[in-house]
């Protein structure tokens, strides 16, 4: 079973403009005074949920506010991610702080967000924007933290780097793999010979629902660029392995946790993230055993998934 979520309290102010998603089952609400505030560009549009179903409850509420500079914070960091983005923790609250290589004066976007994941504030730079014309206030990464931190906050799933697809006739198959394990190759596969829906060829949640393992699809696609809203029951787990023919090999629960958790997006700023991440591994894998799956780039080895389906 989900767990039972507190209801999102009061709003903090009143927005003209709203748009609502959902992301591997969670249901987020954007708000803000403009059209532009809550613009999120083209990757997300399979994701809205417009209008929002009545009695539909919000997971995650999100304030978009504008600010004329972001100044950088002149104190130590809690993470860096060694990308875009670094993390600063600031009392009761998380601050992320967006930077990019076309402004080049500062942060041009701040992710303000309680500890509990609920509530959150989006702060975007004017002058950001006079410079590089129309920012997206949800866009990549700010959505996946918010996602990726919000389940590891109740330990309600994880997100994997994986490639989700489902069959007509056999339903649904996830095949986990680092870069360059083949997921891409793997969702072309399908698509050509047995046109699935592909959930995603790079990152796929997982969450557990009465007694059930199913994968979501999410926006962020690797180089196939599949992205679907949909979702899928799964059975068991793959982990991709190149090889020289078509194999299946049990892994040991001791070891598929730690294989899954490799390939897997938890929240490595907070210890009771990563914990509630790993026991969550521990329940999914108690209902879909995992196999490595040693498989050549071919029709072959999607015959051999059939294959197994029937055994």
């Amino acid at each position: 079973m989900l767990a039972t979520l507190p209801q999102i309290g009061p709003l903090q102010s009143a927005s003209t403009f709203l748009q609502w998603f959902d992301i591997g089952g969670v249901c987020l609400q954007v708000r803000g005074n403009s059209s532009s505030d809550v613009y999120v560009g083209p990757e997300l549009q399979p994701f809205r949920r417009q209008p929002l179903p009545h009695g539909t409850e919000i997971d995650l509420d999100l304030e978009v506010t504008w600010v004329d500079e972001i100044i950088s914070r002149d104190k130590e960091t809690n993470f860096e991610s060694g990308a875009t983005w670094r993390l600063f923790n600031h009392g009761a609250e998380f601050e992320f702080e967006f930077t990019s290589p076309v402004f080049r004066y500062g942060p041009y976007k701040r992710l303000r967000v309680e500890h509990g994941f609920r509530h959150a504030e989006i702060i975007l730079s004017r002058a950001a924007r006079e410079h590089c014309g129309r920012i997206a206030p949800f866009e990549y990464p700010a959505n996946e933290l918010l996602i990726t931190n919000y389940l590891a906050s109740y330990g309600l799933g994880v997100e994997v780097h994986g490639c989700g697809v489902i069959d007509r006739e056999t339903g649904g198959h996830l095949f986990l793999g680092h870069s360059g394990a083949g997921k891409s190759t793997t969702a072309k596969l399908w698509e050509s010979l047995r046109k699935p829906e592909i959930l995603s060829d790079d990152r796929i949640i997982l969450r557990l629902h009465d007694g059930e393992l199913w994968m979501y699809g999410t926006p962020w696609h690797g180089e196939a660029a599949f992205a679907s809203p949909a979702r899928a029951k799964l059975k068991w787990i793959h982990i991709l392995r190149h090889g020289r023919e078509n194999k299946f090999t049990p892994v040991a629960r001791s070891r598929a946790v730690g294989e899954i958790f490799a390939r897997s997006f938890p929240p490595f700023h907070s210890p009771s993230g990563v914990g509630r991440t790993l026991d969550f591994i521990n329940r999914a894998l108690e209902i879909a055993p995992c196999y490595e799956f040693e498989f050549l780039p071919d029709g072959s080895s999607i015959a051999a998934v059939l294959e197994s389906c029937s055994s």
